[in-house]
């Protein structure tokens, strides 16, 4: 079959379209041919060695995909042949990920999705919107009244943050970006407030918006320079969650940052969804996959598909991710 390796850290030229072996399937597990694969900024801080943790080379990226289960081995007993499932795994964790024809899944890897969800978007939806739907409710504690603040808000986790928050009465969404392109486009997604931070004075504009109160709640996946002033866009007892690196690791001391601004009692977490919330607690994971999922299948959240591109091109995809001026996700197919 085929499949795109990672065959060393380095530019999106590191992936190779080439041939390998069917995976073997095991007992508890189920065999999915994929018919949709999504393409996830986080793929790309992995192969540029961006991201601290790492996993044996060669290694297929990809955490997500849609697709129907083609075989099903003994002991499996919540789906069946034929089904269409999304597959949700850490390929860090697993050594293999979603860049391929055929994936073998564990059965707690699966996740059941209705006929009538476009397979597309199905692939699109779990890692994005599972973790912004825990750094909204799980950590966040989001509620009526509250004011969220993300990051990269044309990017998948962006408009799952401003689709989720909608699900909550009273809820101002702010977000930053970098281009007036990407602006409009946040809007349209049902954000209340987009700030281009190349040209306005991001700070100002948010006290301002939010009457000299702050954000309750600042998503950063960003980081890098410019982390430290989320302190001065945060609420008193507010709290910032930093789940990415798109510019690096921030470059402010964070210890030295939470003293300067005591006085406002902030709080910092970092985030990943499999570390954070699938490994110690896989009853809640289990839980939020099928809300989050039940979501989509009603039609309450959509995630806007860029791009369709083939598996062998993923290379390519990876390019465009890169070059910044990307808005949604885009999708492999084999």
């Amino acid at each position: 079959m085929k499949a795109v390796q990672m065959i060393a850290e380095g530019s999106p030229d590191v992936l190779q379209y080439v041939d390998i072996e069917m995976p073997v399937l095991g007992n508890g597990q189920v065999r999915v041919k994929a018919e949709s694969i999504s393409v996830n900024q986080f793929d790309a801080w992995v192969r540029s060695g961006t991201f601290p943790m790492k996993a044996p080379l060669p290694l297929i990226l990809g955490q997500e995909l849609c697709g129907i289960v083609d075989a099903v081995g003994q002991g499996v007993s919540s789906v069946t042949e034929g089904q269409r499932v999304v597959v949700f795994r850490d390929f860090l964790q697993t050594h293999s990920g979603c860049y391929a024809e055929y994936v073998v899944a564990d059965e707690s890897e699966l996740i059941p999705i209705a006929e009538w969800v476009d397979i597309d978007e199905a692939a699109a939806y779990p890692l994005a919107y599972l973790t912004a739907y825990h750094a909204l409710h799980t950590l966040g504690h989001l509620k009526s009244g509250h004011t969220v603040l993300a990051y990269a808000p044309a990017g998948g986790v962006g408009m799952a943050v401003t689709q989720l928050a909608q699900q909550v009465a009273d809820v101002t969404t702010i977000g930053i970006t970098s281009s007036e392109e990407k602006v409009a486009f946040a809007k349209s997604q049902g954000y209340t407030h987009v700030f281009n931070y190349k040209k306005d004075d991001v700070v100002a504009n948010v006290m301002e918006v939010t009457n000299g109160h702050g954000a309750d709640l600042i998503l950063d996946s960003v980081a890098g320079a410019g982390f430290a002033r989320n302190f001065d866009m945060l609420a008193p007892l507010g709290l910032i969650i930093w789940f990415g690196a798109a510019a690096g690791f921030p470059e402010a001391n964070i210890t030295e940052l939470m003293g300067a601004n005591l006085a406002k009692g902030p709080g910092v977490r970092l985030f990943r969804i499999f570390n954070s919330i699938a490994q110690p607690y896989p009853e809640l994971f289990q839980r939020s996959k099928l809300e989050v999922a039940g979501l989509l299948d009603e039609g309450k959240i959509k995630p806007y598909i860029l791009r369709r591109m083939p598996l062998s091109k993923a290379a390519e995809a990876h390019a465009l991710i890169e070059g910044g001026t990307t808005v949604g996700k885009i999708i492999l197919k084999p």
